[in-house]
């Protein structure tokens, strides 16, 4: 009886100890996901494009003793674009700028007695580092490379009427801005200045002809490297946009001088005009915070 007690005694516990045992291994019911939180997304900032539209006019005196001993003066039409737009890297201080400008001209000599035309084609891409002076007031400097392509072409002449101009240079430039209220209009002064330092140049030699350059080949000397010991070029701009909404109205002057004493031949082109064109800034009407500096000011 003892031994059977024993057993009895013993089924009884593990049958009191078996539910219990499962009852501590029920799993814990797995709690829900937490939804995972969106980290904030951080946008670009908007990359300011300021961009203008010219129609220019004025005058042009142009010298070439290739052509002729005697200048020529007269009437210049020319439309110009320019293009400013907030590098990626840095757009609060650096940007970029791309000039496009051709112009024609008819002139005559001082008789009367002889007619000249010219066409040029020039392109600059600059990259500029600026700095505020004071309210309103920045001043911006950097490296410019421009390309230039054109000629002259003389009426009177028969044997070699026209010369061909064609140039690539590095030099530097600067651009002053000025913005300003007066009343309620926001205006914008700019002053900008270029100034090929080193390059490279077509020029034929004193009577050389363009069919013994081109036909037979006598292609000796025709490219000159360029600097101011030869060649000479400044590039001046001065304008004033008058705000009028999303546009603004430009009014300025351009000057340009080239010239070149090289192979016997001095060529001195004199360009004055008259600037009246369309200007504005793109994202001017985005929101501040995606907004970086205006290229206005």
């Amino acid at each position: 009886m003892t031994i059977h007690k024993a057993l009895l005694c013993a089924l009884s516990g593990v049958a009191l100890l078996f539910p219990g045992s499962l009852w501590a291994r029920k799993p814990a019911p797995e709690s829900a996901p937490k939804p995972l939180q969106e980290e904030p997304r951080q946008e670009k900032p908007l990359r300011p494009v300021a961009t203008a539209v010219t129609f220019e006019i004025g005058r042009q005196s142009a010298l070439d003793t290739y052509l002729s001993p005697i200048r020529y003066r007269g009437l210049d039409v020319a439309l110009g674009y320019e293009r400013l737009r907030a590098t990626g890297f840095a757009p609060e201080k650096w940007f970029t700028r791309h000039n496009v400008l051709v112009n024609f001209a008819t002139m005559s000599n001082e008789s009367g007695s002889g007619s000249m035309m010219s066409l040029y084609l020039d392109y600059s891409f600059a990259m500029l580092r600026r700095w505020q002076l004071s309210k309103g007031l920045w001043l911006a400097g950097g490296g410019e490379a421009a390309l230039t392509l054109g000629g002259l072409y003389n009426l009177r002449n028969s044997n070699n009427p026209a010369t061909a101009k064609a140039a690539i240079d590095l030099g530097a430039t600067a651009m002053a801005s000025y913005h300003l209220r007066v009343g309620r209009l926001p205006l914008t002064f700019r002053y900008q200045v270029s100034l090929p330092v080193v390059g490279a140049y077509f020029s034929p030699a004193f009577g050389q002809s363009y069919y013994e350059m081109f036909y037979i080949g006598n292609t000796g000397g025709i490219v000159q490297f360029g600097a101011w010991h030869n060649r000479v070029d400044l590039r001046n701009y001065l304008s004033v946009d008058l705000h009028l909404g999303k546009m603004a109205l430009r009014l300025g002057y351009r000057q340009l001088m080239r010239t070149t004493h090289v192979n016997h031949i001095d060529t001195q082109v004199l360009n004055h005009m008259f600037v009246l064109g369309i200007s504005g800034e793109i994202f001017r009407s985005a929101p501040p915070a995606r907004r970086v500096v205006s290229l206005y000011y």
